[in-house]
């Protein structure tokens, strides 16, 4: 449970809630991040996404809202035990589909949170998973920087997930600090208005401050 408190924490530190807030979508859309802020368990988290399903079905136009319900759903599905995250995880593809056919979606954001939940699979069960998914994942995040070259949570997410199979292809995780370093460079730079995804810049410190620490 510490590590998913943390893993909210970064997430929150990075999103801009209006203090402002003047149409009921801004309103409901603070209000969710909140309960998912001041979520301390799986069933928080769920009650957090649920809130945001419910503006998803009101303002049908806006894709955040379901973005934040999966992307919530995301990082829960990776505490989950096995079955239940790959459960999570197959419910998100399905979900997937709706969100990219959203208009206005800001597409190398939605690549980058499918090549994430996919992330979920690897991780719970690499035997099955590991091989055929991986090519997968990795072209999420590439086709994602290539909509968006300056999306630093593509970049930090692929060499993180390039990270975790250094050793199996006899290079050291290290190789892919540079992406890292430049990642962080990139947080520093970004611009994003109100709800849109700003999450990442912590844990690209925490790898600046473990693997790639100098």
């Amino acid at each position: 449970m510490q590590n998913l408190i943390f893993i909210i924490t970064v997430v929150l530190a990075g999103i801009l809630i209006p203090s402002n807030a003047q149409s009921k979508y801004e309103t409901e859309m603070g209000k969710a991040l909140t309960k998912f802020g001041e979520s301390e368990t799986k069933d928080d988290m769920e009650k957090a996404a649920q809130h945001f399903d419910r503006i998803s079905k009101v303002e049908t136009e806006k894709w955040l809202p379901l973005y934040y319900s999966m992307f919530i759903r995301t990082l829960n599905a990776f505490s989950l035990d096995k079955d239940k995250a790959l459960k999570q995880v197959d419910e998100l593809e399905s979900l997937y589909a709706n969100l990219e056919n959203m208009k206005n979606i800001d597409k190398s954001e939605v690549l980058t949170l499918r090549g994430l939940f996919r992330t979920v699979k690897v991780a719970k069960d690499p035997m099955t998973y590991g091989m055929s998914l991986s090519g997968a994942i990795i072209k999420d995040y590439d086709d994602a920087l290539k909509l968006n070259p300056n999306n630093p949570r593509a970049m930090y997410l692929l060499a993180q997930y390039n990270m975790g199979g250094a050793e199996f292809w006899g290079k050291d995780p290290k190789d892919y600090c540079p992406q890292i370093e430049k990642a962080k460079t990139l947080f520093s730079s970004e611009k994003k208005e109100n709800f849109e995804p700003k999450w990442g810049e912590e844990q690209v410190d925490e790898i600046l401050n473990s693997t790639c620490k100098k």
